[in-house]
Parts: C-alpha cells; sequence; structure tokens
C-alpha cells in the first residue's frame, strides 16, 4: 500500500472519496436516491435575482444554499423562494428541513420563518459562528 497527501486536489479527487463513502453509507441507509432541486428567480435583464438549492434525504428537505441578491433583499424574494422549496419538500415527503447560515448571514430572516437552532458551532472556521438550524414542515 502507499501513502498519498495531495495538498491541492481536484474537485474528481474529492468525489472518488465521497463517492466510496456514499457507496458504503447506501447499504444502511433507507433511502436510495437523494433527489436535488434548484429554483431560481431570474430578473427582467435575464439576471439571477436569487435561488436555492435543496436535496431530499428520506422525510428531510436539506437546504444547502439560499442567496438573495442584495437589490432585491427585504422585498419578500427569500421568503417565497423558501416557502416554495418547504412546498416541494412537503409534496416529496418531507416532514422536516435542515440548513446551517452563519452569525453574518440569514439566522434572523430563518428564526422569523420558525427555524430553530439546534447546535452552535463556536469559533467557526476562527472567530465566527456557525447555526444548525430545523424547522418542522409537515
Amino acid at each position: 500500500m502507499k501513502h498519498i497527501l495531495n495538498l491541492s486536489p481536484s474537485e474528481d479527487d474529492i468525489l472518488k472519496i465521497r463517492n466510496q463513502l456514499r457507496d458504503y453509507n447506501s447499504v444502511f441507509l433507507e433511502t436510495k436516491e437523494d433527489p436535488k432541486f434548484v429554483i431560481s428567480e431570474i430578473d427582467e435583464y435575464d439576471e439571477l435575482a436569487g435561488g436555492i438549492a435543496c436535496t431530499i434525504v428520506g422525510q428531510w428537505l436539506e437546504i444547502h444554499f439560499l442567496w438573495v441578491r442584495a437589490d432585491q433583499r427585504g422585498e419578500g424574494l427569500g421568503k417565497r423562494l423558501l416557502f416554495e422549496a418547504e412546498k416541494i419538500g412537503r409534496e416529496n415527503g418531507c416532514t422536516k428541513a435542515f440548513l446551517t447560515t452563519m452569525n453574518f448571514q440569514a439566522k434572523p430572516f430563518y428564526l422569523k420563518h420558525g427555524y430553530k437552532v439546534v447546535y452552535t458551532q463556536q469559533n467557526y472556521p476562527l472567530i465566527n459562528e456557525r447555526y444548525f438550524m430545523e424547522k418542522h414542515i409537515k
């Protein structure tokens, strides 16, 4: 056996390991497919104004990213994207939603829309906090 240290891995290098772990885990998980979806909002100039990327894992809606362009914040776009993703989750059997956010991001937004902090990672990566949040959506 040979030990290799790669300090500049490519996406393929990372995916090789991730896929091996996914194959191992799949024997133990009740779900075999994790459908993914993205909802995008495009403005009148065909520019991205906001979007959300999610995966459905069994009864969980996992929200990976929710982004709204600065000039669109406070106009309800984030709420519409979040609620539409939750609706798709419910339609696909989800009863819970999960996401992470940082102290300088959207914690108040998610709290306002029913999410609760279940864990706080302190000093991440050095001085900030990352919040792990959940919501019952059914």
